[in-house]
């Protein structure tokens, strides 16, 4: 079935993403049964490798996050069919737009100049690849599977992005105010993060009115 492939990254972003809340819960190491075996499509930047980057790169790395959520929101909301899904959408390209003109008026007031790594080239080429996915012949027609899909693509990059920035970005920057931002931008993800799962859950699952 050609949608089963977005249903199952879906399933898989989630569980990821459910992760990154607060509370005891979110330490726990996952069981093999809570978490699917397939993958989310496109979603193949190895964080586990060790990686020395300096503030300039990481400042790129921030700046392709942005761009990336941006960029995929904009191409979400016209073509969403569920109001929850475009409004979504709507505030992640106010805020994100928002996130990348405070970065850059951070960078410019602290000297600092981006500079592309490995990382942020290829965090640029999987969000390129998950656009290219949802385009492509095997997305679903729209209606509630392409919502799903694109609920779930929305929800892969954001887990994608966090985990970057807690297993790479957070540990290695040293000046004080982009660690600062990154702490704020960290927690934006986060609250787009429980945002998307509440969506998706209810795309999955929609409330039975009583």
């Amino acid at each position: 079935m050609r949608t089963a492939k977005f249903w199952m990254g879906t399933l898989l972003a989630g569980a990821l993403a459910l992760g990154y809340g607060c509370g005891s819960e979110a330490n726990k190491e996952p069981t093999p049964q809570d978490v699917p075996q397939q993958q989310v499509p496109d979603a193949g930047i190895d964080a586990g490798v060790l990686l020395t980057l300096t503030d300039a790169q990481i400042a790129r790395v921030l700046q392709v996050a942005n761009d990336s959520l941006v960029m995929l929101a904009q191409y979400a909301a016209p073509l969403s069919s569920d109001p929850a899904v475009v409004a979504f959408n709507n505030q992640l390209v106010t805020d994100q737009t928002a996130a990348r003109q405070r970065l850059d008026a951070l960078l410019t007031a602290q000297g600092i100049t981006p500079e592309d790594s490995a990382l942020s080239l290829q965090l640029q080429t999987e969000a390129q690849q998950i656009m290219q996915t949802l385009a492509g012949p095997n997305a679903p027609a729209a209606g509630p599977e392409l919502d799903l899909a694109l609920t779930s693509a929305q929800l892969a990059l954001h887990t994608q992005i966090g985990f970057l920035n807690d297993s790479l970005l957070s540990t290695q920057i040293t000046n004080p105010a982009l660690t600062q931002e990154a702490l704020t931008e960290r927690q934006a993800v986060q609250q787009n993060i429980n945002a998307a799962v509440v969506t998706q859950s209810n795309l999955v699952l929609p409330p039975v009115t009583p």
